[in-house]
């Protein structure tokens, strides 16, 4: 039947108001509204607990008093009022714990046992660090990467061909406050062992499952290798021997930050980016490529991978001063949503240091077999962009974004959050910290600049919780550890 008509020609009063209505709830389906965020931010990092005439700080070439980089935050999932972070301490002469009890308004300083020569271990050098909670909240767990730096002339060069690595595990049953003797997972075999990340199994307390890469030279600069699985199922007593997770089989790339996620069938999933390298120009980009593989029989058969995305991978730079940041761009950032929905976030750069730059965030409502992707534009240049989903539903990225160049010295950076009510398809951006002087944040370990090759997150209730770094001029101690408590709704 027609619609009926007025006497001007057009739809009848009452049929314009159902148009009206009908648009007016497709606008608000298409583009919910803006998630009301609170953010409240401070410094967690205190003074180098270390004296420069310590024997380990003079053994230790990198050794740099007051840089906190590299940061990873845990919270108990059944008492969110307990919150870890770790980072790198003074230019990786330790990893550090920072514990609290009262949901991040204040911080305990915990030194780990065993750890690096500045903790009573056999290694100069600690990095990657890594928290979590078991899934009953009983036990924390800390991973790390120990080095032995030998006879070099710089911490660097550790990263380098002759760097003699260990991976290590801890645990705790007092939240954190102290820690037990470490677990090798890999003992040092004079290769390099890189990147390794822990996850507590979501519903199984007493599981844990631990990937780390093997890192070789190839030429002058390029890098291949594989990654590797191990897994306890009695709470860290003892851990499976390491087996070869995945291997891209090419001349010149490795998995980095590959990670396993607990899946809602319980299949595990691991996240990670192939990067590519070149032998012979150490300034090329390292095109990127996320990809995930599965796992239905608890890590013992992975599938064959399933592309996610990919980035360029040029790296993010200074053109006034040539500085670069000085970590691998495009590492992936992986999580799972209360709902099960995997998420994945990776930075895409811009042609050139002046082109605005992407956020890449990839969503899968199967268990990682299928993804879509969207976007946050940046403008400026991103950097490690780390995604989080709140309890409530609510999506983060929690991210850097530098100015296009310096000016007299000064590059502008500051961190930023986008939030979407709606996985992903629209999003709200506000600063949460900063901005500081991103040429500030080199150290005697790591040139110009780096704040760490990740960023800590975790999941509250009603929001999110972040950790990450800052130079000059917001730090105190050179480079500092800012904690944001970012709520999305409800309580705080």
């Amino acid at each position: 039947m027609a619609p009926e008509r007025s006497v001007f020609g057009g739809l009848a009063p009452a049929c314009l108001a159902l148009v009206a209505l009908v648009a007016a709830l497709a606008c608000t389906a298409a583009a919910p509204a803006a998630a009301e965020v609170r953010v409240e931010t401070h410094r967690i990092s205190p003074a180098s607990p270390f004296s420069p005439e310590a024997p380990c700080a003079k053994d230790n070439p990198g050794f740099s008093p007051g840089y906190a980089q590299e940061s990873s935050v845990a919270v108990n999932p059944r008492d969110p009022s307990k919150i870890l972070v770790a980072w790198i301490q003074d230019g990786r002469a330790t990893d550090l714990v920072m514990a609290s009890r009262n949901g991040g308004r204040t911080f305990s300083r915990i030194l780990v046992p065993g750890l690096s020569a500045c903790t009573g271990g056999p290694f100069q050098v600690a990095s990657d660090p890594g928290v979590d909670f078991s899934a009953d909240g009983r036990q924390a767990w800390f991973s790390a990467i120990v080095v032995d730096i030998e006879d070099m002339a710089t911490a660097s060069e550790a990263e380098g061909e002759g760097a003699n690595s260990s991976m290590y595990a801890f645990r705790s049953s007092d939240s954190g406050f102290s820690w037990s003797t470490p677990s090798v997972i890999q003992p040092a075999t004079h290769q390099f062992w890189d990147l390794p990340r822990l996850t507590a199994d979501p519903r199984r307390p007493k599981r844990a499952y631990y990937v780390y890469d093997l890192r070789e030279p190839v030429g002058k600069f390029g890098t291949k290798g594989f990654s590797l699985f191990s897994k306890t199922t009695n709470s860290g007593q003892t851990w499976s021997t390491p087996t070869k997770l995945y291997d891209p089989q090419t001349k010149s790339s490795w998995p980095g930050i590959s990670k396993i996620l607990v899946n809602k069938d319980n299949s595990l999933l691991d996240v990670m980016a192939i990067v590519d390298t070149d032998p012979s120009d150490a300034a090329a980009p390292n095109t990127t490529q996320q990809i995930a593989v599965r796992s239905t029989n608890r890590g013992r058969t992975w599938s064959e991978p399933i592309p996610i995305g990919r980035s360029s991978g040029r790296g993010v730079i200074d053109p006034a001063t040539k500085n670069i940041l000085n970590t691998f761009d495009t590492y992936p950032s992986q999580t799972v949503a209360p709902n099960g929905d995997v998420y994945v976030s990776w930075l895409q750069p811009g042609k050139t240091p002046q082109s605005p730059s992407r956020i890449a965030v990839a969503r899968s409502t199967d268990s990682g077999l299928h993804w879509r992707t969207s976007h946050i534009g940046i403008d400026g240049q991103g950097a490690l962009p780390t995604i989080e989903v709140a309890g409530d539903g609510t999506v983060g990225v929690v991210y850097y974004v530098a100015a296009p160049e310096s000016i007299g010295g000064n590059w502008p950076t500051k961190v930023m959050v986008a939030t979407s009510r709606d996985h992903g398809r629209h999003w709200s951006r506000r600063q949460i910290a900063g901005p500081f002087n991103l040429l500030t944040t080199g150290s005697k370990a790591r040139a110009c600049c780096f704040v760490g090759d990740f960023e800590g997150i975790d999941r509250l209730p009603h929001g999110i919780a972040a950790a990450y770094s800052m130079g000059k001029p917001q730090a105190k101690h050179n480079v500092d550890v800012y904690f944001s408590r970012i709520t999305t709704s409800g309580k705080k």
